[in-house]
């Protein structure tokens, strides 16, 4: 399981998949929410065994162990994170700093938030019960989890409001009483969210080296390992162009470098090694999204180099990273 990256590049916009929701004119809140709901129950079913169940028998070792509570973590932000910072940004498109609408006639929107922090529940509860003991993360998921049931109090009262149109009948008096409440719960669980995403981020990645090679020891540079590294490598290169504002070719030619690298390395052994490659669960997709994403790591990478940074291009790399991360979190390895 791979921790997904924060989008919040301040002048680079989250859009909206419009294809999809060009689709669903109606019903398309309930069918996105069931489309979230399977990938939640596969996402649990791909998670890191408990420790005791090892390959053959085996003790998990001190990083599987780190790895396996992290993911209960990741396992929260994943489901949760994207949605409330989506059901954010749907609402402050349509309405003013008071809680009314931007402009005459139009009906505000959000997402509720119901369901999706049902694992941020469970993390709470199961984290400070596994093993090792991590006190300043578990905290920070108390955290996180507080402010997010905040945040969700107020979907979905303003979820019921606009459905009822309730406003017809109060001339958006409650809108307005909410607005200031829900901007304050709002940034009090962004705050939350980016201290608990930067506290397991440290943690996972010696985690991710470490299970690098421990995967190479066991099994040899085969699928898993090349898998692995691909999707490291990605996060190197992500991380890189979102850092800063003033993101450049120069800063990120080596964490490129790394990633051409780790693609090419995959992509050999996968071809080579299709029909065994494909015996792992969500492989073939996996292969397309390691595709996709270094296709738009080099369309920006080109850009970078001749003194461009379009937010719309960094955006597209972080799309692609984030839908790699969940064909990543979908592989599973047969032992």
């Amino acid at each position: 399981m791979m921790l997904r990256l924060p989008l919040r590049r301040p002048h680079a916009p989250v859009l909206p998949a419009l294809g999809l929701w060009a689709l669903c004119i109606g019903g398309c809140d309930n069918l996105l929410q069931a489309l979230e709901d399977k990938a939640q129950e596969v996402t649990e079913d791909m998670a890191t065994p408990p420790p005791g169940s090892g390959p053959e028998g085996t003790e998990l070792t001190e990083d599987e162990k780190l790895g396996a509570k992290l993911d209960l973590y990741i396992q929260c932000t994943n489901r949760a994170t994207q949605r409330m910072m989506d059901s954010w940004s749907r609402y402050t498109e349509r309405t003013k700093e008071d809680g009314t609408p931007q402009k005459k006639g139009m009906t505000p929107f959000l997402y509720k938030i119901d369901s999706e922090l049902t694992p941020c529940e469970e993390a709470v509860a199961k984290g400070p019960t596994m093993e090792p003991s991590l006190p300043e993360i578990e905290k920070a998921m108390a955290d996180y989890l507080a402010h997010g049931k905040e945040f969700a109090k107020y979907t979905v009262e303003l979820d019921r409001y606009y459905e009822q149109e309730d406003f017809k009948d109060d001339d958006w008096a409650k809108a307005k009483e909410i607005a200031p409440k829900f901007k304050a719960a709002f940034d009090g669980w962004s705050k939350a969210d980016q201290t608990l995403g930067d506290l397991v981020s440290v943690k996972k990645d010696g985690v991710e080296r470490n299970m690098l090679a421990l995967v190479e020891q066991r099994y040899g540079k085969k699928i898993e390992w090349h898998s692995r590294n691909a999707v490291i490598a990605a996060k190197g290169f992500v991380r890189c162009v979102t850092a800063t504002e003033e993101v450049s070719a120069a800063g990120c030619e080596e964490a490129y470098t790394a990633l051409e690298k780790a693609e090419e390395g995959f992509r050999t052994f996968y071809e080579a090694n299709q029909a065994e490659s494909d015996k792992v669960f969500w492989m073939s997709s996996f292969r397309g999204s390691v595709e996709d994403y270094y296709s738009e790591s080099k369309k920006l990478m080109r850009e970078l180099r001749e003194g461009k940074a379009d937010p719309e291009k960094i955006n597209k790399v972080v799309d692609e990273y984030n839908d790699l991360i969940g064909d990543s979190n979908n592989l599973r390895y047969e032992r």
